[in-house]
């Protein structure tokens, strides 16, 4: 992770440097040989957070590549993104997002005596990557303390 961190903080990522991206690529490669999860994970939140989505548009094609694999050395595996996202119109357009809902769930919260609390509205949306989806947690509760969470799921072919 140190290695991540170093290259991160020196990198000129947003500014769609061909060697930074070409490292960057190394690196992401390395974390899947290794599997690496919570790397892999610090280079999407780095390129989502800093709005380096040339970098982060590679990463997710080469963890697309990885996961359609027959052979892929990575497992399913989720990536939080948050409830603020900056730039949320260009991540959903490197994501190609389809804006329709492909899946659409239902999940209740109780408290400490068996009351509904709050309840999670889930939408699944898919992208231009078919083994990479976004989903969409809306919480609604009793105390208006409502809140979006955002995250990537990444699935084995």
């Amino acid at each position: 992770m140190e290695r991540l961190e170093t290259f991160l903080k020196d990198s000129h990522l947003r500014e769609e440097d061909m060697d930074d991206l070409l490292e960057l690529s190394s690196l992401v490669r390395d974390f899947v040989c290794e599997k690496q999860y919570s790397s892999i994970v610090r280079v999407i939140e780095y390129t989502i957070q800093e709005s380096c989505f040339e970098a982060f548009a590679w990463t997710m094609g080469i963890l697309q590549e990885e996961l359609e694999k027959d052979t892929c050395e990575l497992d399913s595996f989720e990536c939080m993104l948050g409830g603020s996202i900056p730039h949320y119109d260009e991540l959903i357009a490197r994501l190609q997002v389809n804006l329709r809902v492909s899946e659409n769930g239902f999940e209740k919260v109780y408290d400490e005596h068996g009351e509904v609390e709050s309840f999670f509205n889930m939408m699944v949306y898919k992208t231009g990557y078919p083994n990479i989806t976004l989903v969409s947690s809306e919480n609604f509760d009793t105390k208006d303390n409502d809140y979006v969470q955002y995250k990537l799921v990444f699935q084995r072919g």
